[in-house]
């Protein structure tokens, strides 16, 4: 099961669905953290305080083929971000940290 986020207009929001991120008022104002639970008393109140939409954590379930395209892409994506790593040890660490930062969830 992986995780992964999606931005939801605040009306398409459920009670009991969980905040990926952090809710901030249009000024700035954090009102929710990252993996608070909205409830039906929070969907009003954030429409109030003028929250138009909010990110929150979904489950999608992979196949196996599926799994292994995500990690593909992921590894061209960095391939593409760092083309001249071979160069420099200092790039290839960075790279193989951000690769196995972006490939977590990905197992």
């Amino acid at each position: 099961m992986l995780k992964s986020a999606k931005v939801l207009p605040l009306d398409q929001a459920q009670p009991g669905m969980c905040l990926a991120f952090e809710v901030c008022d249009p000024g700035g104002a954090v009102l929710l953290a990252a993996g608070a639970e909205l409830t039906a008393a929070l969907l009003p109140s954030l429409a109030k305080r003028g929250v138009k939409q909010v990110q929150v954590e979904m489950e999608e379930t992979l196949s196996p083929e599926e799994l292994a395209a995500r990690r593909e892409a992921v590894v061209r994506r960095l391939d593409r971000l760092f083309p001249h790593e071979g160069d420099d040890p200092l790039m290839d660490r960075l790279k193989a940290v951000v690769l196995a930062y972006r490939l977590r969830g990905l197992e």
